[in-house]
């Protein structure tokens, strides 16, 4: 099972949407295409779930390209703060009017940046990596007079962390790391995190816990015999509405979903039961072809989207129809095309559909959010253009 497969199961739907709107001229190749409505639904099901369970969540826009507009949708159906991957996103998000719940997990804001921080973002944690970091933070909320409540990124050896993602407090230097930062005016110690404390292996039809989960369970018993009142345990990846009650029984107190907003974790890839639908594409057009390939207009691919195949044509009544093989260009080189096994049946300016994970802030890509699209009248309600 692969993406595409699912959302022509549970939202295929979008997938007409996409080329009625792309055929019509009212969105771009190279624009992803998001179901609003199934995305509210989603989230919805997320706070509920997150209610019965007794967590919080931070919910992340970062996949489908991050803004205001987004957030305040998600806000509104019971997820209340947003985790900002780094300082720009927090500063994106609250310009808007979205609250900030934890900044610095993925990225660390700069030496100079913590008085804006503090006085612009107003944070709810901010996770630390280093001592050095907590220093710093601490003098400028000494001086502001502010107290900041901060939580700390643990790491093990052995742990898995993805590549360009390392750093945090080792576990066996942690305890005299906790002592120092208790220590410490303008901050205080609430928590701990690491990510990713859920895996998942291709065609399993569950997640389990990372190694990850026992270096979070171990330092929040370093911190309490400290004498720290552990107050945030936040164990972010895959959070949904299957994971969230794993994720309590591991003790977590908060959740960060995002792939679980547009129904796209590694596990919707393959089980139709699970609570949120698939609610994201991403839509091209062939823009040249030669003897055994069809070219696609990009700028919006992920290197590990592992995409197989891909919808074609130009009318709602075919397009659910017609799938071509994906053929996966260099993730060294830039996307300035796709590239797809080539039919006989395919013309140039057919709508392409994709479905894959996404990671939309890094790409050059539009995006589009739709309403409508259930009862088969899809309206554009916002647009982001990017990529300029």
């Amino acid at each position: 099972m692969v993406f595409i497969d699912m959302m022509a199961k549970r939202n295929p739907a979008l997938v007409q949407a996409a080329v009625e709107l792309h055929q019509a001229g009212t969105i771009a190749p190279n624009t992803h295409l998001i179901d609003l409505d199934a995305l509210e639904a989603n989230a919805r099901h997320l706070a509920e779930a997150a209610k019965e369970n007794g967590m919080n969540l931070y919910y992340m826009t970062k996949q489908i390209g991050r803004s205001g507009f987004i957030g305040r949708q998600i806000e509104k159906q019971g997820v209340p703060k947003a985790v900002a991957v780094d300082i720009d996103e927090a500063d994106l998000l609250r310009t808007e009017g979205c609250e900030i719940g934890n900044l610095g997990h993925l990225v660390q804001p700069g030496k100079m940046q913590w008085n804006h921080v503090l006085t612009q973002l107003n944070p709810e944690v901010v996770t630390l990596f280093s001592l050095e970091r907590a220093e710093q933070l601490s003098e400028e909320a000494t001086k502001l007079g502010y107290t900041q409540d901060v939580i700390l990124r643990v790491i093990q050896r052995g742990d898995f962390l993805y590549p360009g993602q390392y750093g945090g407090f080792l576990l066996d230097e942690l305890p005299k790391a906790v002592l120092k930062i208790k220590g410490l005016p303008g901050i205080q110690l609430v928590g701990v995190t690491s990510f990713p404390v859920l895996q998942y292996t291709k065609g399993d039809q569950d997640f389990t816990f990372s190694s990850n989960a026992e270096t979070v369970k171990q330092a929040r018993a370093i911190l309490k015999n400290a004498d720290v009142d552990v107050t945030h345990v936040n164990t972010p990846s895959a959070t949904s509405v299957h994971t969230i009650p794993m994720l309590k029984e591991l003790g977590a107190t908060h959740g960060e979903p995002g792939h679980a907003l547009t129904g796209t974790t590694p596990l919707h890839a393959y089980r139709e039961d699970l609570k949120e639908v698939p609610a994201i594409v991403y839509v091209s057009e062939i823009s040249h072809q030669d003897r055994t390939h069809a070219y696609t207009i990009a700028g919006g691919f992920y290197p590990r989207s592992n995409m197989k195949q891909a919808f074609y044509g130009n009318t709602r009544d075919e397009i659910l129809m017609k799938k071509a093989h994906v053929d996966l260009e260099s993730i060294g080189n830039i996307d300035y095309y796709g590239a797809l096994k080539r039919n006989s049946d395919m013309a140039v300016g057919d709508t392409v559909v994709y479905a894959y994970r996404t990671q939309v802030f890094v790409t050059r890509s539009h995006v589009a959010f739709v309403r409508g699209i259930k009862e088969g009248k899809p309206e554009v309600v916002f647009s982001q253009k990017r990529g300029s």
